[in-house]
């Protein structure tokens, strides 16, 4: 509750609205359609050029020798990330000029830009120009499969990208990093809108979630509940449900299969909800939503959820939504959000557009190619699907 109290002090100073990023919005439709493709032209060409592999256990930091040197300089001139200006170096010497270069390819496949050659980045050079090319291709066809008509203002959730971006007038309003389903447990690809925000919710957890991950934790200690503010419910005969002892159940007796119980998480430190949610058209249980795991947003890849999308400060999302989208008065948004209430569920007024793309490669604000690791495989199957 501190953090929302936190908000509400942050309200009474932007009551004419958040600041918007001054950035170009990096998604503008001619732009980024135009921008791809550029990349696919220029990675058609790639494909027919020489492209070096690394082995897997190859460690260069600036400074080393080694015989892949002139290899990496090859590679990182043909996209782009080392000038030309900057290779009358052919030693093999890891100099300072190939380590930035390094530096530009690694911030373009979201890798820690320390400019050392290690595994991960290793990977992302070992990806030949095709499998890029084949990225790109897919981008463009998602991207004009969705961005037809699109109103502002809107938010766009990139998977593998792990962001949340809210366009409005122009402009990246939010930027949040994101958590997102792991890949036996995709976040799904969506077009739709997000209507609802839950303050201090409760969490229903899934069947699959209580049956497989948690009833294993009940056979050993039927505490395990209480210490994580949950509570067990079983059927009624007539309908509904019935609150009960966790220590009134004859765990050994039951299975994955035969699970006929609901637990729910209360509001309160341990709830995986956080301190709110956000509600939109679906035809799966997936929402936006806080985390109590807060510390998880400083990784590299966050794909660990059930399918869930959880968001770093998501209290600006509801700040946003709440002044500019809700229809309350200025009193009545400073009530909501210093209230303890539990499940306070807020319906827009005008609820907003949310797309939920898959895009491994697009075009940045400074038309910078990036590219993004396919977590899901889907431009695998599209590959395959296509006859590649």
């Amino acid at each position: 509750m501190a953090r929302l109290l936190f908000i509400v002090s942050l309200f009474l100073y932007s009551l004419s609205g958040i600041a918007s990023d001054s950035t170009e919005v990096w998604l503008l439709v001619p732009d980024q359609k135009e921008q791809l493709r550029q990349a696919i032209a220029h990675y058609q060409d790639l494909s027919n050029r020489t492209w070096h592999t690394f082995p897997d256990k190859l460690l260069l930091r600036p400074g080393d020798s080694s015989r892949h040197t002139p290899d990496l300089r090859a590679n990182l001139l043909l996209t782009g990330d080392l000038a030309s200006s900057d290779t009358a170096d052919s030693t093999t010497l890891y100099t300072p000029k190939l380590a930035a270069a390094v530096v530009r390819f690694q911030a373009r496949h979201a890798l820690e830009a320390d400019s050392i050659v290690g595994p991960r980045t290793v990977a992302a050079l070992n990806v030949p120009p095709l499998q890029r090319l084949r990225q790109l291709q897919n981008s463009l066809y998602r991207w004009e499969a969705f961005s037809r008509d699109l109103p502002q203002p809107y938010i766009i959730v990139n998977i593998p990208d792990y962001t949340l971006r809210l366009i409005d007038q122009n402009s990246v309003q939010l930027y949040l990093r994101t958590i997102v389903g792991k890949p036996t447990l995709p976040t799904i690809v969506n077009h739709t809108r997000l209507h609802t925000i839950v303050f201090n919710p409760y969490w229903y957890i899934p069947n699959s979630i209580a049956s497989k991950e948690i009833l294993p934790l009940l056979k050993r200690n039927p505490g395990y509940l209480e210490s994580r503010d949950m509570e067990l419910f079983r059927p009624k005969s007539l309908g509904g449900w019935q609150k009960i002892s966790p220590w009134d159940v004859d765990w050994s007796t039951i299975s994955a299969a035969d699970f006929n119980y609901r637990i729910v998480q209360v509001t309160g430190p341990h709830n995986e909800l956080g301190q709110m949610k956000f509600l939109f058209d679906t035809r799966v249980s997936q929402y936006l939503h806080d985390t109590k795991d807060r510390h998880l947003f400083s990784l590299e890849k966050r794909a660990f959820s059930h399918g869930c999308i959880r968001l770093q400060n998501p209290e600006d999302l509801a700040l946003y939504l709440l002044q500019e989208r809700s229809g309350l008065s200025d009193h009545r948004i400073e009530k909501v959000l210093a209230s303890e209430k539990d499940e306070q569920f807020i319906r827009l007024k005008k609820p907003v557009p949310l797309i939920i793309v898959y895009m491994t490669a697009w075009a940045d604000e400074f038309s910078v190619i990036q590219f993004r690791e396919d977590i899901y495989g889907y431009d695998r199957l599209e590959e395959i699907g296509l006859g590649q």
